[in-house]
């Protein structure tokens, strides 16, 4: 669906626009170095083709992903990389029009199939489909808790050289977390029964999700020196400040998952973008009277991070002994709080005004990027405390 027919379904939109947003750079940076890249769609949910929303269906941003960077890694970099797309569909009448679908379309470098079940039942054949040596992304739009237990999932997270995006679907688990009678299936998603009574509803759900991730690199093999990383993106009701999504990521590469964040930083303006029309449209009907304002000038209105803390946590994280900051060390800073590197770069930019830090790679302050994590292929700068 495109911004002019997205009215209803906003955070289907958003999650479709990151699913966007991280595939083609994590492709185009992928295929520089393997010449097969596999894609799992793990439950795609009722599509049709011709529907009013098939554009934007993971099915279609996916595969039309995949084309777009088969054709570009082959002009930019002379590399004939091969894509492979499986879509699970567990209902008969979609199942039988996403396979009519495939078997009539062609997409540049790109081999499409489906199988028909859930994929909590289809583990061994989606790790036959797989083989031992491409790259794998997973997507996993769960529709119910099954699909994101770790059980389910454990024999996909012991497989090499794969990642993983994962609809933490936290509006329907949060309710039934506290409800007894649910023991069983929350010791499957989260290692244990947590109690959150005490805890109010925003430090619940950080909570919940750091359980879960802590769940997920348990049971996901160290790699060399590769640690398994987890980060996430909120995907709010449009009119109400509650959660619909957590969409969680997991990688075990560290650029993976600063690329991660930096789509998830462009799609977070979007969403408070997409957010306050939402609000916007909702006091008109009920006022209905039209707005003098575009829905724009309220964006601000969204809470942001705290600069001061994020101040804080430099100034902790640096000392007088000048340290390297690059690629690893921001993935570090990235998943430990869950800010985006808009609030990192803003906070240094700052310190460096008030004279308690300093960049020894720049000759002066920088108006734009004051830290270059990529620099030096991504092993970065040497930053220190003043």
């Amino acid at each position: 669906m495109s911004t002019a027919n997205y009215t209803g379904k906003e955070a289907a939109y958003i999650k479709s626009e990151l699913l966007r947003a991280y595939l083609e750079p994590l492709f185009m940076i992928v295929g520089q170095r393997e010449l097969r890249i596999g894609y799992i769609d793990c439950s795609p949910g009722p599509w049709q083709k011709g529907g009013q929303d098939s554009g934007d269906a993971s099915v279609a941003v996916s595969l039309g992903v995949m084309a777009k960077c088969h054709n570009d890694l082959l002009e930019k970099f002379r590399r004939d990389v091969q894509f492979r797309g499986l879509f699970i569909e567990r209902n008969k009448e979609s199942f039988d029009r996403l396979e009519s679908f495939l078997q009539s379309e062609s997409y540049d470098g790109v081999k499409a199939q489906c199988l028909k079940g859930d994929f909590c039942d289809l583990g061994n054949d989606i790790l036959s489909w797989c083989g031992d040596r491409d790259f794998c992304f997973f997507f996993i739009d769960a529709k119910e808790w099954r699909h994101i237990a770790i059980p389910t999932l454990e024999p996909l997270l012991a497989r090499p050289s794969s990642e993983f995006l994962i609809n933490f679907m936290f509006d329907s688990i949060v309710p039934a977390h506290a409800q007894t009678g649910f023991e069983e299936q929350m010791e499957a998603i989260f290692g244990e029964a947590p109690d959150t009574s005490h805890i109010g509803p925003e430090e619940r759900e950080r909570f919940l999700f750091n359980l879960y991730c802590r769940q997920l690199k348990a049971f996901a093999p160290i790699i060399g020196e590769a640690i398994p990383r987890c980060a996430h993106m909120r995907v709010m009701h449009p009119t109400k400040g509650r959660t619909v999504y957590d969409l969680v990521y997991l990688t075990w590469d560290p650029l993976g998952l600063v690329t991660f964040m930096e789509a998830s930083e462009q799609l977070e303006l979007e969403q408070k973008k997409v957010r306050a029309l939402a609000r916007q449209s909702k006091k008109v009907k009920r006022s209905r009277q039209l707005e003098i304002f575009s829905a724009d000038k309220f964006v601000g209105d969204e809470p942001a991070v705290d600069s001061t803390k994020v101040k804080e946590y430099w100034l902790a994280k640096l000392s007088r002994a000048p340290k390297r900051f690059g690629v690893t060390e921001f993935a570090d800073m990235l998943e430990e709080t869950g800010w985006f590197m808009e609030d990192f770069q803003r906070a240094f930019q700052e310190l460096e005004r008030e004279g308690k830090v300093k960049n020894l790679a720049s000759t002066g302050m920088r108006t734009e990027n004051p830290v270059r994590y990529w620099a030096n292929g991504n092993r970065g700068e040497v930053l220190e405390k003043v």
